[in-house]
């Protein structure tokens, strides 16, 4: 359902003509994470900005606030209020999953070119998301394809893994994505099924319980012997604010476009229905609503000379 930008723009025009308050959001990291890229710039991975950031720490934190405004620039003008973007892992490992998308191996790196990301990316009026929660990169397993475990405990991952995290939280009031790894030391339920860790434990290092939105609940590492329905539910029993829920990882239902079907058959079951409606995601709202996305202090006008200025470093470092 996506074709270009004008087109794209239109049909969520008429999505959110249904529903207002419906929220529109994206996985636009960049680099082989960008939805998105017929009609809007195509930004450079966090890998890449965290490897200029070894040769030039000044130009690259530029980038990094370059990528996260003008990615939240252009969602925000076709009307997408969230983006599943940065990543805040630590790269511990090579592996596939998280390949190019960490900033880099150090806490304190990764906190500050996120934080400049973060920071462009909520003036651009788009709701920025830190993922994925505790630390994905400290395993070099697939949770889209399998179950993964670890056996650090939670000191070990307060040591290092969990700053950038708790860092951002201190400062951007923003939404956090799930993991769904284990960490039996920790809970035999995996982060996006825990109670412990996304109510109990967050409250206790974060300055108050974050609004958590689960990865997505369709991967191999989120299934259980519970219903689709019975996994929704705990999720947001855990402490999830919102659940995503896709069928990449399905191409049969893909290709025959059929997903519309399996959503309706699979999340719109009744017991479903009954238990989220006096579910609500005023939390969110409330940050797409939020003065401190620049609202009153930078204009439309200003937005888009900025949006120019902070192109042409992107332009720069691709030249």
């Amino acid at each position: 359902n996506y074709n270009n930008f004008k087109q794209l723009g239109k049909l969520i025009t008429e999505i959110k003509n249904v529903k207002e308050n419906i929220l529109i959001s994206v996985d636009h990291e960049g680099g082989r994470i960008q939805r998105f890229k017929d009609g809007f710039t195509v930004l450079p991975s966090f890998g890449e900005i965290g490897r200029l950031y070894d040769d030039d720490e000044e130009f690259a934190e530029s980038l990094s606030a370059a990528c996260g405004f003008v990615s939240g620039y252009e969602l925000s003008k076709i009307g997408v209020d969230v983006n599943f973007s940065p990543v805040v892992d630590i790269k511990h490992f090579s592996g596939q999953l998280l390949h190019d998308r960490c900033f880099g191996e150090h806490a304190a790196k990764v906190r500050r070119l996120a934080s400049s990301y973060i920071s462009a990316s909520t003036l651009a009026r788009t709701i920025p998301v830190i993922k994925h929660f505790p630390g994905h990169g400290v395993t070099d397993g697939d949770t889209h394809i399998d179950h993964i475990s670890s056996d650090l405990t939670l000191e070990d991952m307060l040591d290092e893994d969990l700053i950038p995290f708790i860092d951002i939280q201190s400062s951007y009031d923003i939404p956090i994505m799930t993991s769904h790894i284990k960490f039996p030391k920790v809970d035999e339920k995996i982060i996006t099924y825990s109670q412990k860790w996304l109510t109990d434990i967050s409250k206790k290092i974060f300055p108050k319980k974050p609004c958590f939105i689960s990865d997505d609940i369709e991967m191999k590492a989120a299934t259980n012997n519970e219903t689709i329905t019975q996994r929704v539910i705990s999720a947001l029993e855990a402490g999830c604010n919102m659940v995503i829920a896709t069928t990449m990882l399905q191409q049969d239902i893909i290709k025959s476009k059929k997903s519309f079907e399996y959503f309706k058959k699979y999340y719109l079951a009744q017991e479903l229905i009954d238990y989220c409606k006096d579910f609500c995601n005023d939390e969110i709202m409330a940050m797409v609503e939020s003065p401190h996305w620049g609202v009153d202090s930078f204009d439309n006008e200003s937005r888009e000379e900025q949006y120019k200025e902070q192109l042409s470093v992107i332009n720069k470092y691709k030249s």
